[in-house]
Protein backbone atom coordinates (compact mmCIF):
# COMPACT_ATOMS: atom_id res chain seq x y z
CA UNK A 1 0.00 0.00 0.00
CA UNK A 2 1.15 3.28 -1.04
CA UNK A 3 2.17 5.67 1.61
CA UNK A 4 -0.68 8.30 0.49
CA UNK A 5 -3.22 5.52 0.17
CA UNK A 6 -2.28 4.67 3.83
CA UNK A 7 -2.17 7.96 4.52
CA UNK A 8 -5.98 8.37 3.43
CA UNK A 9 -6.68 5.07 5.09
CA UNK A 10 -5.76 6.56 8.66
CA UNK A 11 -7.96 10.01 7.95
CA UNK A 12 -10.97 7.82 6.98
CA UNK A 13 -10.86 5.35 10.45
CA UNK A 14 -10.21 8.73 12.22
CA UNK A 15 -13.14 10.18 10.77
CA UNK A 16 -15.18 7.49 11.73
CA UNK A 17 -14.14 6.62 14.85
CA UNK A 18 -14.89 10.46 15.94
CA UNK A 19 -18.42 10.57 14.36
CA UNK A 20 -19.26 7.68 16.79
CA UNK A 21 -17.78 9.45 19.41
CA UNK A 22 -19.25 12.66 18.85
CA UNK A 23 -22.99 11.22 18.19
CA UNK A 24 -22.95 10.58 22.00
CA UNK A 25 -21.91 14.39 22.39
CA UNK A 26 -25.50 15.92 22.31
CA UNK A 27 -26.96 13.77 25.04
CA UNK A 28 -23.84 13.79 27.33
CA UNK A 29 -24.29 17.66 26.92
CA UNK A 30 -28.12 17.83 27.22
CA UNK A 31 -27.80 16.28 30.84
CA UNK A 32 -24.90 18.61 31.83
CA UNK A 33 -26.90 21.76 30.38
CA UNK A 34 -30.32 20.61 31.68
CA UNK A 35 -28.40 20.80 35.90
CA UNK A 36 -26.20 23.24 35.35
CA UNK A 37 -26.58 25.64 32.28
CA UNK A 38 -25.39 26.14 28.83
CA UNK A 39 -22.07 27.56 29.46
CA UNK A 40 -21.47 26.60 33.31
CA UNK A 41 -21.65 22.75 31.35
CA UNK A 42 -19.23 23.76 28.80
CA UNK A 43 -16.87 25.16 31.66
CA UNK A 44 -16.79 22.47 33.52
CA UNK A 45 -16.30 19.98 30.91
CA UNK A 46 -13.77 21.93 29.33
CA UNK A 47 -12.20 22.29 32.80
CA UNK A 48 -11.64 18.89 32.45
CA UNK A 49 -10.01 18.20 29.22
CA UNK A 50 -7.54 21.37 29.78
CA UNK A 51 -6.24 19.23 33.14
CA UNK A 52 -6.16 15.96 30.95
CA UNK A 53 -4.61 18.10 27.68
CA UNK A 54 -1.80 20.09 30.11
CA UNK A 55 -0.60 16.53 31.69
CA UNK A 56 -0.73 14.55 28.25
CA UNK A 57 1.04 17.57 26.17
CA UNK A 58 4.09 17.88 29.63
CA UNK A 59 4.34 13.64 29.85
CA UNK A 60 4.95 13.79 26.23
CA UNK A 61 7.45 16.64 25.82
CA UNK A 62 5.57 18.76 23.39
CA UNK A 63 5.32 22.15 25.23
CA UNK A 64 8.22 23.03 22.95
CA UNK A 65 6.08 23.58 20.28
CA UNK A 66 4.62 26.88 21.95
CA UNK A 67 8.00 28.41 20.56
CA UNK A 68 6.63 27.80 16.82
CA UNK A 69 5.67 31.45 16.45
CA UNK A 70 4.35 30.59 13.08
CA UNK A 71 1.41 28.59 14.55
CA UNK A 72 0.18 31.37 16.67
CA UNK A 73 -1.92 33.59 14.11
CA UNK A 74 -3.64 29.45 13.21
CA UNK A 75 -3.83 28.78 16.97
CA UNK A 76 -5.56 31.81 17.96
CA UNK A 77 -7.93 31.80 15.52
CA UNK A 78 -8.75 28.30 15.88
CA UNK A 79 -9.93 29.09 19.62
CA UNK A 80 -11.64 32.32 18.70
CA UNK A 81 -13.91 30.16 16.46
CA UNK A 82 -13.86 26.88 18.17
CA UNK A 83 -14.83 28.74 21.64
CA UNK A 84 -17.93 30.47 19.80
CA UNK A 85 -19.21 26.89 18.27
CA UNK A 86 -19.28 25.11 21.37
CA UNK A 87 -20.61 28.14 22.96
CA UNK A 88 -23.78 28.63 20.74
CA UNK A 89 -24.26 24.83 20.89
CA UNK A 90 -24.49 24.13 24.48
CA UNK A 91 -26.57 27.33 24.46
CA UNK A 92 -28.94 25.78 21.68
CA UNK A 93 -29.64 22.48 23.74
CA UNK A 94 -31.03 25.04 26.11
CA UNK A 95 -34.49 25.97 23.73
CA UNK A 96 -33.91 22.52 21.44
CA UNK A 97 -33.50 18.91 21.35
CA UNK A 98 -29.98 17.09 20.73
CA UNK A 99 -31.45 15.76 18.07
CA UNK A 100 -32.08 18.52 16.35
CA UNK A 101 -29.11 19.91 17.14
CA UNK A 102 -27.43 16.76 15.39
CA UNK A 103 -28.68 17.43 11.99
CA UNK A 104 -28.27 20.86 11.95
CA UNK A 105 -24.90 20.94 13.19
CA UNK A 106 -24.11 18.09 9.80
CA UNK A 107 -25.24 21.23 7.68
CA UNK A 108 -21.39 22.09 8.35
CA UNK A 109 -20.80 20.25 5.10
CA UNK A 110 -22.78 22.29 3.02
CA UNK A 111 -21.13 25.75 4.14
CA UNK A 112 -17.87 23.93 4.26
CA UNK A 113 -18.40 23.90 0.57
CA UNK A 114 -20.15 27.45 -0.07
CA UNK A 115 -17.36 29.11 2.20
CA UNK A 116 -14.38 27.18 1.32
CA UNK A 117 -15.68 24.61 -1.61
CA UNK A 118 -15.45 27.29 -4.47
CA UNK A 119 -13.16 29.59 -6.09
CA UNK A 120 -14.90 32.78 -6.27
CA UNK A 121 -16.75 33.00 -10.07
CA UNK A 122 -17.64 29.70 -10.51
CA UNK A 123 -20.48 28.08 -11.47
CA UNK A 124 -21.93 24.96 -9.83
CA UNK A 125 -21.64 22.05 -11.60
CA UNK A 126 -24.72 19.31 -11.72
CA UNK A 127 -24.06 16.81 -8.85
CA UNK A 128 -22.88 20.16 -6.25
CA UNK A 129 -26.12 21.96 -7.72
CA UNK A 130 -28.33 18.59 -6.48
CA UNK A 131 -26.19 18.67 -3.41
CA UNK A 132 -26.77 22.16 -2.59
CA UNK A 133 -30.14 21.64 -3.17
CA UNK A 134 -30.89 18.82 -1.40
CA UNK A 135 -29.13 20.38 1.42
CA UNK A 136 -30.94 23.20 1.46
CA UNK A 137 -34.62 21.40 1.49
CA UNK A 138 -33.29 19.24 4.18
CA UNK A 139 -32.51 22.45 6.23
CA UNK A 140 -35.57 23.96 5.57
CA UNK A 141 -38.00 21.26 6.18
CA UNK A 142 -35.91 20.50 10.02
CA UNK A 143 -35.98 24.82 10.45
CA UNK A 144 -39.50 25.55 9.53
CA UNK A 145 -41.62 22.45 10.23
CA UNK A 146 -44.65 24.07 9.16
CA UNK A 147 -44.32 27.30 9.70
CA UNK A 148 -42.34 30.44 8.34
CA UNK A 149 -41.05 30.98 12.59
CA UNK A 150 -37.52 29.58 13.72
CA UNK A 151 -36.39 27.84 16.91
CA UNK A 152 -34.04 30.10 19.08
CA UNK A 153 -31.96 26.75 19.67
CA UNK A 154 -32.26 25.95 15.81
CA UNK A 155 -31.13 29.29 15.07
CA UNK A 156 -27.82 29.10 17.49
CA UNK A 157 -27.26 25.90 16.23
CA UNK A 158 -27.43 26.68 12.71
CA UNK A 159 -24.83 29.63 13.45
CA UNK A 160 -22.74 27.39 15.05
CA UNK A 161 -22.60 25.01 11.84
CA UNK A 162 -21.92 28.11 9.67
CA UNK A 163 -18.63 29.09 12.21
CA UNK A 164 -17.48 25.03 11.82
CA UNK A 165 -15.96 25.24 8.57
CA UNK A 166 -13.61 28.46 9.31
CA UNK A 167 -12.79 26.61 13.13
CA UNK A 168 -11.59 23.59 10.79
CA UNK A 169 -9.65 25.35 8.32
CA UNK A 170 -7.28 26.64 11.01
CA UNK A 171 -7.26 23.50 13.08
CA UNK A 172 -5.62 22.19 9.44
CA UNK A 173 -3.21 25.13 9.46
CA UNK A 174 -2.42 24.80 12.85
CA UNK A 175 -1.50 21.10 12.66
CA UNK A 176 1.02 21.50 9.78
CA UNK A 177 2.83 23.27 12.49
CA UNK A 178 2.42 21.41 15.74
CA UNK A 179 0.58 18.07 17.03
CA UNK A 180 -3.09 17.95 17.96
CA UNK A 181 -2.73 17.63 21.34
CA UNK A 182 -0.95 21.03 21.76
CA UNK A 183 -4.15 22.56 19.62
CA UNK A 184 -6.57 21.35 21.73
CA UNK A 185 -4.94 22.37 25.19
CA UNK A 186 -3.43 26.02 23.71
CA UNK A 187 -7.59 26.36 22.60
CA UNK A 188 -8.57 24.98 25.91
CA UNK A 189 -6.30 27.53 28.18
CA UNK A 190 -7.37 30.05 25.77
CA UNK A 191 -11.39 29.59 26.13
CA UNK A 192 -11.14 28.84 29.90
CA UNK A 193 -11.29 32.48 31.44
CA UNK A 194 -13.75 33.83 28.62
CA UNK A 195 -16.35 31.28 29.46
CA UNK A 196 -15.89 31.51 33.06
CA UNK A 197 -16.23 34.94 32.67
CA UNK A 198 -19.13 34.82 30.93
CA UNK A 199 -20.81 31.30 32.58
CA UNK A 200 -20.45 34.30 36.04
CA UNK A 201 -21.98 37.01 34.27
CA UNK A 202 -25.13 35.10 32.58
CA UNK A 203 -26.16 32.39 34.44
CA UNK A 204 -26.38 31.63 37.72
CA UNK A 205 -23.33 29.42 39.32
CA UNK A 206 -24.44 25.90 40.34
CA UNK A 207 -23.31 24.33 43.57
CA UNK A 208 -20.65 22.57 44.34
CA UNK A 209 -23.31 18.89 44.83
CA UNK A 210 -24.88 19.78 41.24
CA UNK A 211 -21.38 19.79 39.68
CA UNK A 212 -20.31 16.68 41.75
CA UNK A 213 -24.12 14.66 40.50
CA UNK A 214 -23.12 15.65 36.68
CA UNK A 215 -19.05 14.47 36.85
CA UNK A 216 -19.76 11.53 34.81
CA UNK A 217 -21.38 13.35 31.88
CA UNK A 218 -19.16 16.01 32.73
CA UNK A 219 -16.15 13.52 32.33
CA UNK A 220 -17.71 11.43 29.57
CA UNK A 221 -18.07 15.12 27.34
CA UNK A 222 -14.74 16.70 28.61
CA UNK A 223 -12.09 13.47 27.71
CA UNK A 224 -14.62 11.55 24.99
CA UNK A 225 -15.71 14.54 23.12
CA UNK A 226 -12.98 17.44 24.05
CA UNK A 227 -9.70 15.15 24.32
CA UNK A 228 -10.33 11.84 22.37
CA UNK A 229 -12.60 12.80 19.40
CA UNK A 230 -11.15 16.00 18.82
CA UNK A 231 -7.62 14.53 18.54
CA UNK A 232 -9.36 11.99 16.23
CA UNK A 233 -10.66 15.00 14.42
CA UNK A 234 -7.67 17.19 13.93
CA UNK A 235 -5.65 14.08 12.69
CA UNK A 236 -8.77 13.26 10.31
CA UNK A 237 -8.47 16.63 8.75
CA UNK A 238 -4.70 16.47 8.59
CA UNK A 239 -5.18 13.67 5.88
CA UNK A 240 -8.27 14.42 4.27
CA UNK A 241 -9.92 17.55 2.54
CA UNK A 242 -12.50 19.06 5.13
CA UNK A 243 -15.35 18.29 2.78
CA UNK A 244 -14.58 14.59 2.81
CA UNK A 245 -14.03 14.44 7.05
CA UNK A 246 -17.59 15.89 7.02
CA UNK A 247 -18.94 13.83 4.21
CA UNK A 248 -17.78 10.78 6.43
CA UNK A 249 -19.57 12.39 9.54
CA UNK A 250 -22.64 11.66 8.18
CA UNK A 251 -24.14 8.60 10.06
CA UNK A 252 -23.34 10.63 13.31
CA UNK A 253 -26.82 12.70 13.16
CA UNK A 254 -29.12 9.77 12.52
CA UNK A 255 -27.10 7.71 15.33
CA UNK A 256 -27.46 10.48 17.73
CA UNK A 257 -31.13 10.45 16.48
CA UNK A 258 -31.39 6.93 18.17
CA UNK A 259 -29.58 7.82 20.95
CA UNK A 260 -32.18 10.72 22.03
CA UNK A 261 -34.72 7.87 21.68
CA UNK A 262 -32.58 5.36 23.49
CA UNK A 263 -31.94 7.83 26.50
CA UNK A 264 -34.11 10.20 26.75
CA UNK A 265 -37.22 8.56 25.34
CA UNK A 266 -37.27 11.59 22.62
CA UNK A 267 -38.41 9.70 19.48
CA UNK A 268 -37.69 10.96 16.18
CA UNK A 269 -40.45 12.88 14.14
CA UNK A 270 -41.11 13.11 10.73
CA UNK A 271 -40.09 16.50 9.91
CA UNK A 272 -36.55 15.29 11.38
CA UNK A 273 -36.44 12.20 9.12
CA UNK A 274 -37.74 14.13 6.05
CA UNK A 275 -35.41 16.76 6.71
CA UNK A 276 -32.28 14.24 7.57
CA UNK A 277 -32.85 12.08 4.50
CA UNK A 278 -32.24 14.92 1.80
CA UNK A 279 -29.24 16.40 4.06
CA UNK A 280 -27.99 13.38 4.09
CA UNK A 281 -28.13 12.25 0.34
CA UNK A 282 -27.12 15.96 -0.75
CA UNK A 283 -24.04 15.76 1.26
CA UNK A 284 -22.70 12.70 -0.80
CA UNK A 285 -23.23 14.80 -4.15
CA UNK A 286 -21.54 17.73 -2.75
CA UNK A 287 -18.29 15.97 -1.97
CA UNK A 288 -18.16 14.48 -5.03
CA UNK A 289 -14.96 15.50 -6.91
CA UNK A 290 -15.86 16.48 -10.81
CA UNK A 291 -13.25 15.08 -12.97
CA UNK A 292 -11.94 18.35 -15.39
CA UNK A 293 -13.02 18.00 -19.40
CA UNK A 294 -10.61 15.91 -21.09
CA UNK A 295 -9.26 18.65 -23.01
CA UNK A 296 -7.83 20.32 -20.08
CA UNK A 297 -6.29 17.73 -18.52
CA UNK A 298 -4.53 17.43 -21.39
CA UNK A 299 -3.61 20.96 -22.02
CA UNK A 300 -2.49 20.67 -17.87
CA UNK A 301 0.27 17.93 -19.47
CA UNK A 302 1.40 19.63 -22.38
CA UNK A 303 2.14 22.16 -20.23
CA UNK A 304 3.88 20.44 -17.41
Amino acid sequence: MSQSNRRQHQGEAYAIALSVIEAHFPIFAFFTVTALGALHAYFYSLLIATVLLVGWVSLRGKLNELRRTQAWRDLALTSLFITSLFSLIFLALNHTSPSHVAIILFLQVLFSYLFLGRRRGETLDPPHLIGVILMTLGALIILFPGELTLNPGDALALLAAMIAPFANLFQKRARSHVSSETILMVRSLIALPVLYLLATLIETKPAWPEIEAQWLWLFLTGAGVFVVSKIFWIEALHRLPITKVNALFAFSPLLTMGLAWWWLQDAPTWTQILGALPVLVGSYFITQKIQPPKSIEQDREKSG
